[in-house]
C-alpha cells in the first residue's frame, strides 16, 4: 500500500485559520479605533473577503481527501474519519488541474460510497510544477487497462 497523496494539513486547515484569523483581526481593530465613523468599506471590505475566501475554501480545498492510499487494483480515500475504497474499474473519469493551488486529482467514481461520487485529493508536491505528474500519469493508464478487462 502506497500513499499517493500529499500534505493537506497546510491547505485544509491552516491556511483558512489564518485567513479568518487575520480578517477577524482586521474587523476588530477597526471596530475598536472608530474607523468606521470615516468610511463604511472597513465593514464591507473583510466581510466580503471571509465570504469569497469561504466559497473558494469550500470548493477548492475543504473537499480535499485526508490521505489516499494505492492498493493495486483500489485506492483506498481517508476523509474526515471515513473511509472509501474504489476500485480502479469503477472511475469513470480522472480530471488532473496542474496548474492551481493546490494540485488536485478529482475521480468520478460509478457507485456512491462514504465520502461520495467526487472523491478530490492533492499529489505529492513536485520541483517542476511544469513536468508530468507521473502519479496521475500512471493512475490514468491503470484505470484504462482496469476498464478494458
Amino acid at each position: 500500500m502506497k500513499k499517493i497523496s500529499g500534505p493537506t494539513f497546510y491547505f485544509k486547515t491552516l491556511f483558512p485559520t489564518l485567513w479568518f484569523g487575520f480578517l477577524a483581526f482586521f474587523l476588530v481593530t477597526t471596530l475598536s479605533s472608530g474607523a468606521l465613523e470615516e468610511s463604511f468599506v472597513f465593514l464591507v471590505a473583510p466581510i466580503s473577503m471571509a465570504a469569497l475566501g469561504y466559497l473558494s475554501f469550500k470548493k477548492m480545498l475543504w473537499d480535499l481527501a485526508d490521505e489516499v492510499y494505492d492498493e493495486g487494483d483500489s485506492l483506498l480515500f481517508h476523509k474526515n474519519g471515513k473511509e472509501q475504497r474504489v476500485k480502479l474499474s469503477e472511475v469513470i473519469n480522472i480530471n488532473h488541474t496542474q496548474m492551481s493551488s493546490p494540485e488536485r486529482v478529482v475521480l468520478k467514481v460509478r457507485n456512491t460510497g462514504a465520502i461520495g461520487t467526487e472523491l478530490a485529493f492533492t499529489p505529492p508536491m513536485r520541483l517542476n510544477p511544469f513536468s508530468k505528474n507521473i502519479i496521475v500519469a500512471d493512475l490514468i493508464e491503470r484505470v484504462d487497462r482496469a476498464r478494458a478487462t
